[in-house]
């Protein structure tokens, strides 16, 4: 009987996540992630070489070895239990190995944020710091604000094009972000005279690229790479010890701090349910500090 390599089959449900549940690119590449490192740590490459002991070896060598917290234990642990179940539904196994496999119990862990002296502190280095281009600090700066003053992704800054934003309208509009969801933000004072003078400075390079962020190099979009980059030319220069999603924390942390409601918040982040949006009201100590003020004894 011919032996079936575990990397075809992962093809093949990679496909089908694609065609039939609209997996985002996103997705089909930490699948393939997951079942690399299982290959690699474990030296298996066909069907017949799983089994459920191993799994459980390889669970275990995350957790001992690689430090791996609940949270990348129950990532890793979805992953292999969607595809396990493919795999029974299509008679390639009789079995799910995970299924009985013991999870770790979650750590409740608050979104870290910055203040707002350090928050002006990053956005304020991003235009200050030294360029070798004028058009550098005007893009730069606009990149850290768009996060940090909208709540974008990384990915969703990376993907965003040209006619997504409409200064006119003063709105952001992020197509097939997290979850495949569209969403229309609107761009405060602050954000759209960041967005505005960067946008002059592009239209002085007569760059005609369908991306909004662009690089020096024509007609490529400014990167994950390129951005990871300046986030630590960043934390070098301002000794702020931040990344680009504690910007996005952050910004949700404002936002509240501001006056915002719950529920106009999760829908500015994005949020498929509004449980996930709740966490950032445990991290705000200013709206804790507003809200035991109107305590009736006090």
């Amino acid at each position: 009987m011919e032996r079936i390599e575990i990397c075809d089959l992962l093809e093949k449900f990679l496909s089908y996540g694609v065609a039939i549940r609209n997996y985002h690119p996103a997705t089909v590449k930490k699948y393939r992630s997951t079942f690399r490192m299982i290959s690699n740590d474990m030296s298996v490459q066909y069907l017949d070489e799983l089994n459920a002991r191993l799994l459980e070896e390889w669970f275990f060598y995350g957790r001992t070895n690689r430090k791996w917290s609940a949270v990348t234990f129950r990532h890793y642990l979805k992953h292999i239990n969607v595809v396990m179940k493919w795999l029974i539904k299509r008679d390639y196994l009789e079995e799910n190995y995970v299924q009985d496999l013991e999870k770790p119990k979650m750590e409740i862990k608050l979104p870290r944020n910055l203040s707002v002296d350090k928050a002006k502190l990053i956005l304020d280095g991003a235009f200050h710091m030294k360029y070798r281009y004028r058009f550098e600090k005007y893009r730069n700066r606009a990149v850290i604000a768009i996060m940090l003053l909208a709540g974008l992704r990384r990915c969703e800054v990376v993907n965003l094009k040209l006619n997504d934003i409409s200064l006119e309208n003063r709105m952001i509009f992020v197509n097939q972000g997290k979850g495949s969801k569209d969403r229309m933000l609107p761009m405060n004072a602050r954000l759209h005279t960041i967005l505005s003078e960067y946008m002059r400075d592009r239209e002085r390079l007569g760059e005609e690229s369908i991306h909004f962020f662009i690089s020096l190099t024509r007609g490529k979009p400014f990167g994950e790479r390129g951005i990871t980059n300046l986030i630590c030319k960043l934390k070098k220069l301002t000794g702020v010890y931040f990344s680009s999603h504690m910007l996005r924390h952050t910004f949700a942390t404002l936002m509240l701090e501001g006056g915002c409601d719950i529920y106009t918040l999760s829908k500015l982040m994005g949020h498929a349910k509004i449980t996930t949006t709740t966490i950032y009201l445990s991290c705000s100590n200013a709206q804790m500090g507003k809200s035991i003020e109107m305590h009736v004894l006090n």
